[in-house]
């Protein structure tokens, strides 16, 4: 059995160089959320059988074989997979892997569980475990099948496409047969095929990610801006570091500020590492008894238009709930929503409908009406 289980084990190790290379490049894909997908797979590779029931196979009378010829322990294979992701991480999946060879067609039929370090990443490795059973047809009309059967194993997808993956895996399968001197047989199988994915739950909007250790502020005479192919270069006093390759430009002025405030997912109820931030404007504007504010929501575009533009009026909304709650005077304080008619960046990218989902507060000058939105 030692042996069997290293033959079985060197075959699974043609997916481990893979597996723990992904494991280290767990990068999240640009808007991907492949969690309540369907995913069906197809995919070939080859078999290990194992040698007792090889054996067992090609014993007996002519006229009573199960195989024309000795078979060999390595067997072309092919598997279709239909499975349903719960979530980024945990999916079932049921399984038909069809292999052949010497006049003998091995059908297994099997059902898992997956654990998936995140589906949702560029480059996913997973494992699974479940149950299986084999049915053996061989010449002379001779059939038998497994009466049990388990299996584990692993693999990893790679997107290709943003519903198209390559699918990488192997598992090692135990099964019980009555026929077999030893009881049972352990058989591997390795394949490569391509997934794809179907369906999927809509986010309309996740939360914004923490301000990374690089994010700071920083004081600056000049700023270098690409728009396209040209350079402007603007005087400003701050600029304001998003990440290490990323600088957005704010106007030179103490009468406009962008909160770095989060809320629940599709939700005007802030999130609790959010109010430390709040807590320090409540105090800024109550030093400044006399000053009138507009709190002006926005949000990226996904979803409907109306949608967002409800859900950043309720975020400019509760943003003055909890300033009022802090001493701010309420009537100094305006609620606007412009939904996702202002982006300041492109909405293609994840990070770039992170920027598009912010809170701004601007002072509202004494007179004349409100004026355009800070970018």
């Amino acid at each position: 059995m030692r042996n069997r289980i290293l033959m079985s084990a060197l075959a699974l190790a043609v997916c481990v160089p893979t597996l723990a290379q992904a494991q280290f490049r767990r990068v999240t894909g640009a808007g991907a959320n492949r969690d309540g997908t369907w995913e069906f797979s197809l995919g070939g590779g080859f078999s290990v059988l194992d040698r007792a029931q090889s054996g067992y196979l090609y014993s007996g009378a002519p006229g009573f074989r199960f195989a024309s010829s000795v078979p060999s322990r390595l067997a072309p294979a092919a598997t279709l997979r239909v499975g349903y992701n719960f979530s980024p991480y945990l999916g079932l999946s049921a399984a038909g892997t069809i292999t052949g060879g010497s006049g003998v067609r091995y059908l297994t039929e099997s059902a898992a569980f997956t654990y998936t370090w995140n589906l949702n990443a560029k480059t996913s490795p997973f494992v699974y475990t479940g149950g299986e059973l084999t049915r053996v047809d061989g010449i002379n009309e001779r059939k038998t099948h497994s009466t049990w059967g388990i299996m584990g194993g692993g693999g990893v997808r790679r997107m290709i496409g943003e519903r198209l993956a390559l699918r990488l895996e192997g598992r090692l399968r135990l099964e019980g047969y009555q026929e077999l001197a030893a009881g049972n047989a352990w058989n591997t199988v390795v394949t490569l095929g391509l997934s794809y994915f179907v369906g999927g739950r809509r986010h309309f909007e996740r939360a914004v990610a923490e301000p990374c250790r690089a994010c700071t502020l920083a004081r600056v005479d000049t700023v270098m801006r690409f728009r396209r192919d040209t350079v402007v270069r603007a005087r400003v006093d701050t600029v304001q570091v998003l990440r290490v390759d990323t600088v957005t430009v704010v106007e030179p002025s103490a009468d406009q500020l962008v909160l770095r405030v989060q809320f629940v997912t599709d939700s005007a109820r802030l999130l609790r590492r959010t109010l430390p931030e709040l807590d320090t404007i409540a105090r800024a504007l109550i030093a400044m008894p006399d000053a009138h504010w507009e709190v002006q929501g926005h949000t990226d575009n996904v979803g409907t238009p109306e949608h967002n533009m409800i859900l950043s009026r309720g975020r400019a909304q509760s943003v003055i709930d909890y300033l009022a709650s802090h001493g701010v005077d309420r009537s100094h304080l305006m609620a606007m929503g412009f939904g996702e008619n202002r982006p300041v960046v492109s909405n293609a990218t994840v990070e770039g409908r992170a920027q598009n989902r912010r809170v701004q507060l601007r002072r509202r000058p004494e007179g004349p009406p409100p004026g355009r939105p800070v970018p």
